[in-house]
């Protein structure tokens, strides 16, 4: 008998002692989840603001993306968006480049082969994504106020 009531403490002392390494465990997941919360938080802090990303496959595509490149400057204050200048060949010489701005398609032109034609149109992209940048940040602060945009014709 007396060896039964020492083989079923035995028994218990093993159950509370993996229920207590059960709840430290439990511990230390919750605090391991905290800090991993807590480095996204500060790693989104830190996101690459205006990223450029070349998807042209031609010749013409990467002087459009070249040029644009060198022209760019990203408005004050404006963060976390990211340009995507994507190319697909057509007929003949002619290229299809569309412009990308946060997944959202903002230009699309077929494009010529032709150097002055390539300049025009990217100086012309540049101010059509910078107004798009602005307009876009003015719309999230007017929202954040808990205004609408009003729109003049």
């Amino acid at each position: 008998m007396a060896y039964l009531c020492l083989a079923f403490t035995g028994v218990a002392r093993a159950q509370v002692e993996t229920k207590q390494d059960s709840t430290a465990k439990s511990l230390v997941n919750e605090q391991q989840n905290k800090l991993n919360e807590q480095k996204l938080k500060s790693s989104a802090d830190l996101e690459i603001d205006g990223l450029i990303v070349d998807e042209t496959v031609t010749k013409t595509g990467r002087n459009f993306y070249d040029i644009f490149q060198m022209q760019w400057e990203a408005p004050v204050g404006v963060k976390n968006f990211s340009i995507t200048i994507k190319e697909k060949p057509a007929r003949g010489n002619v290229s299809i480049v569309s412009v990308v701005v946060n997944d959202e398609s903002v230009f699309e032109y077929q494009l010529q082969p032709r150097y002055e034609v390539i300049e025009e149109v990217a100086n012309y992209v540049v101010t059509l994504v910078f107004d798009h940048l602005v307009n876009d940040q003015l719309t999230k602060q007017l929202e954040a106020e808990g205004k609408q945009l009003r729109e003049l014709y």
